[in-house]
């Protein structure tokens, strides 16, 4: 699988793909993109192609240093993740310590960051230890929906490529050629367009069945009937931040497309406008619940709660919060 197969970001490709053919691979990188951007794809991918057996300036996919480096058993590419809620400075120190040893079986050491932006602040400064002073063997990718959350001082130091999310037809065009059924493809190519629903390397069925118990919650919410039952599943989950953070992400993401959806409706708006069209029957019944203001209200309290999981604000702060902004009055809306 070359970087041609990887869906989405031609331009992505072609600086990717300039920086081996010239020799000028920088020691850092910093992806960023949020949304069905396949930034993870896209740095193992390159990854691939630093230390790939069988093709020069690309990645074959299929040799052994390909393989290993799928199944992360390749000893120099490194995929990290967040130790909990944020990274351990005890993780970056190994970085550290690790990055300046020679390769041992590939060209280069190559160590991937997901969630970059949830690096502490004690991790993130001993980060920069690395980065100021790279191995010349060692490439670092530090992945990342938005740039918000990486410190100036990170960001300085790093090459920084901007992923754009495809455009819905190219989702659509996409899934089906991937063999989907063309009425799926549309909704999920529609849903895309909140640019942070991954319909393209998440599970299609997961996101589609979600919309079922999200619109629920909404509507015990929107009437005010069941609010204490909405608290008592979300402190459940408090206990796992993890899964916590999974659910709580999807939850608000799907609700403010169900409320964007619903303020097109009371205006009269196109059905072409709405992300969850299969479900415009139900919508237009909760119509009656919230004047247009409150919508309002409801939908940026909702970014704001999506910037906060970013933040990593405290799973009960934001559970308290969520609950807050349905069941309290916004000044000025009576």
């Amino acid at each position: 699988m070359p970087f041609n197969d990887l869906f989405g970001n031609r331009r992505i490709k072609r600086v990717l793909i300039s920086y081996l053919r010239n020799r000028m691979v920088p020691p850092a990188m910093l992806f960023s993109g949020g949304g069905s951007v396949n930034l993870k794809g896209f740095a193992l991918g390159f990854a691939k192609a630093l230390n790939c057996r069988d093709r020069k300036d690309d990645f074959c996919g299929a040799c052994a240093n390909c393989r290993d480096i799928d199944r992360e058993m390749f000893p120099d590419v490194r995929l990290l993740r967040p130790d909990g809620q944020q990274y351990k400075k005890e993780q970056v120190d190994f970085i550290v310590e690790d990055q300046v040893r020679r390769p041992l079986q590939g060209e280069r050491k190559v160590y991937i960051l997901e969630s970059a932006q949830r690096l502490s602040e004690s991790s993130a400064n001993a980060f920069l230890k690395a980065l100021e002073e790279p191995s010349e063997a060692t490439v670092f990718m530090l992945l990342t929906p938005s740039l918000s959350g990486i410190l100036p001082t990170i960001q300085s130091r790093c090459q920084v490529l901007r992923f754009t999310p495809p455009a819905p037809e190219d989702i659509r065009k996409y899934l089906l050629e991937q063999g989907m059924e063309a009425e799926k493809a549309t909704l999920l190519s529609r849903l895309s367009q909140s640019q942070r629903l991954d319909v393209i390397h998440g599970d299609h069925g997961e996101v589609l069945e979600a919309r079922r118990s999200v619109l629920d919650v909404l509507t015990s919410l929107l009437r005010h009937e069941g609010e204490g039952d909405v608290l008592v599943e979300l402190n459940n989950l408090n206990r796992r931040r993890e899964a916590f953070i999974g659910y709580f992400r999807e939850l608000v993401n799907l609700i403010s497309l169900f409320l964007r959806d619903i303020m097109v409706l009371k205006a009269g708006g196109d059905d072409s406008l709405l992300f969850n069209m299969d479900f415009k029957e139900e919508l237009m019944t909760l119509c009656q619940y919230s004047g247009e203001e409150k919508l309002m209200y409801l939908v940026r309290r909702m970014e704001t709660l999506l910037r906060d999981v970013q933040r990593n604000l405290n799973a009960k702060v934001l559970t308290q919060e969520f609950i807050r902004s349905f069941t309290d009055q916004e000044p000025g809306i009576g």
